[in-house]
């Protein structure tokens, strides 16, 4: 029994003060991520998937700091992680007082909030004791303060004191008064409690002060100005909405990395991401959804719709619509291999032809119609259905559909594919037009460039593509594409943005009852813009088809 004892107790000294904090591996929770920019600066930081800004513990008030060790944890800075003596105190107090109330440190509250569950079980709080010890072994005080500042819960979502600060107050963390502090801290008891119920967080606030003034941490003159009413000025827009739609894809691209999660690191997200193109917002009844891309398929701005506060869900990426007259440069392509050149020729006027033993008759955009023959590069320009659908006939109506095969798409080989009567994402559809912007390169997308961990790297995302059909007949489609945006051909579809585009660009447009985009690239990047309705309401308005050629025009622009 002496013998058992003694192993007992050594293990348990060697796994509380000798095992290195690095050899633990059992976290299930506690993922904290850094992601960055195209120039590695943090655009957001994640403590186990929720938003947060990191907090500099020295730009805050020494005071406000005061206020919280006073209320939460007054030995935090001469503890080893725990209290024993608060702990045994704790336990008589909710004896006589038939009471359960904590006697967790401030580091104990940390491990739990973010590697642990809120579970009252005896194992959770032993594991919770022992990460806290070692928590306290390999981290200074002040990095673990500013940990916990920065992934309370201080409710309506909001994590960290710094965000919190701006949604209530519409102030940095540095310039919180002793009264919007010590509201803080009495959000923290109940937080989605007190900040549904402003009565009863102000009287939980008044508690507070009145124990602050008994121990001399703050003054008479400081208790008669803060015991006034909490006064809220909200700002429920921290975060850039576009932002959000990129730190959504860039978590669920890293999920399929296998990076094992180890206790107390930071996982350092390195991306794609380019500010400048993702700063756009309309005040719109419709809706808009954008994907830029570079030569190397690396996504440099997502916008996944008009407000991700309103609904997360991502349109560029799990929206499937109808892709309009976007396309033809497909079947145009499968003309090329097929032994048609560019200078091959079709009348364009009304047309009708049989199908199946019914009447299909086709119409141009606004009943626009040359009237004479127009070869490919005036067909591309002006979006020309006539031409297309002439076309598609004489390749055979399975040729298009054969062609979308190579991309996972199946299809029924009929009339209306050349039209564009198949749906799919902006992102598939923006995929497929890399092989028109690299000259044949069909490429996975990705936000991912590198994940470090202290500045270790331990994943580094190589460009991925596949040829799936001939350089020489993409380049000859990219090169009619530029036709697109020139204003000598008649009635070419974005000819009206040339003198807004800052470099060559080459494009395509398209459209439906439901839908507008507006496709193209120059020599350095690739903009896929859509409007409309998420809702499928039919688009009539004007305004609400033009959103998709601003969207493109102001991205291609930073590009």
């Amino acid at each position: 029994m002496i013998a058992l004892s003694s192993i007992f107790i050594i293990l348990f000294l060697f796994l509380f003060f000798f095992q290195p904090i690095e050899s633990i591996y059992d976290i299930t929770k506690g993922k904290e991520f850094s992601i960055k920019d195209e120039n590695n600066q943090e655009i957001l930081h994640l403590i186990n998937q929720h938003k947060t800004t990191p907090i500099n513990i020295e730009k805050m008030n020494k005071k406000n700091i005061d206020i919280l060790l006073t209320i939460e944890d007054k030995s935090f800075y001469q503890h080893s992680g725990f209290n024993i003596g608060r702990i045994f105190k704790t336990i008589f107090s909710n004896l006589k007082n038939n009471k359960s109330e904590g006697a967790s440190t401030i580091t104990q509250q940390y491990i739990k909030n973010v590697y642990l569950s809120n579970n009252k079980t005896l194992s959770r709080k032993i594991k919770e004791l022992y990460y806290a010890i070692k928590l306290e072994q390999a981290v200074p005080k002040n990095q673990i303060l500013e940990g916990y500042l920065n992934c309370i819960y201080l409710g309506n979502d909001i994590y960290g004191i710094a965000d919190a600060s701006h949604y209530y107050f519409n102030k940095s963390y540095e310039d919180l008064s002793i009264k919007e502090m010590t509201t803080f801290v009495a959000l923290l008891n109940a937080p989605t409690y007190y900040s549904e119920n402003i009565e009863k967080l102000n009287e939980r606030k008044n508690i507070l002060l009145k124990s602050l003034l008994k121990q001399n941490v703050i003054t008479n003159e400081e208790y008669e100005t803060t015991i006034t009413p909490i006064q809220f000025h909200y700002n429920k827009n921290i975060y850039n909405s576009n932002l959000l739609f990129y730190v959504d894809q860039v978590l669920k691209e890293y999920e399929k990395i296998n990076i094992p999660n180890k206790f107390n690191q930071v996982i350092e997200i390195e991306t794609a991401y380019r500010p400048s193109m993702n700063e756009i917002k309309f005040n719109t009844d419709g809706d808009y959804a954008s994907i830029s891309v570079n030569k190397e398929g690396y996504i440099l701005s997502l916008i996944g719709g008009k407000d991700y506060t309103s609904s997360k869900f991502n349109i560029a990426t799990k929206g499937k619509r109808d892709i309009g007259s976007t396309i033809k440069p497909l079947l145009y392509y499968e003309a090329l291999k097929c032994g048609f050149s560019t200078n091959k020729s079709y009348y364009s006027s009304p047309y009708s032809f049989t199908y199946q033993n019914e009447k299909v008759t086709i119409k141009n955009n606004n009943s626009n119609y040359p009237n004479r023959n127009i070869t490919m590069k005036e067909a591309l320009a002006a979006s020309d259905n006539i031409y297309a659908i002439k076309m598609h006939q004489e390749l055979g109506f399975k040729t298009l559909a054969n062609h979308l095969k190579k991309y996972k798409i199946d299809t029924d080989p009929l009339p209306s594919l050349a039209l564009g009567s198949i749906g799919m994402s902006l992102y598939d559809l923006t995929r497929i037009y890399t092989q028109f912007f690299t000259e044949g390169k069909y490429y996975s997308l990705s936000t991912i460039r590198t994940v470090k961990v202290r500045n270790k790297v331990l994943y580094t995302k190589q460009p991925k593509y596949k040829i799936l059909g001939e350089s020489k007949y993409f380049k000859q489609i990219k090169d009619l594409m530029q036709y697109t945006f020139d204003s000598t051909i008649p009635n070419a579809t974005a000819a009206n943005l040339s003198p807004y585009l800052k470099n060559k660009c080459y494009g395509k447009s398209g459209s439906t009852l439901y839908d507008s985009y507006m496709i193209g690239f120059n020599e350095k990047v690739l903009v896929s813009a859509w409007s409309g309705y998420i809702d499928n309401k039919e688009l009539n308005e004007i305004e609400i088809k033009q959103l998709a050629r601003k969207l493109f025009v102001n991205q291609i622009n930073f590009g």
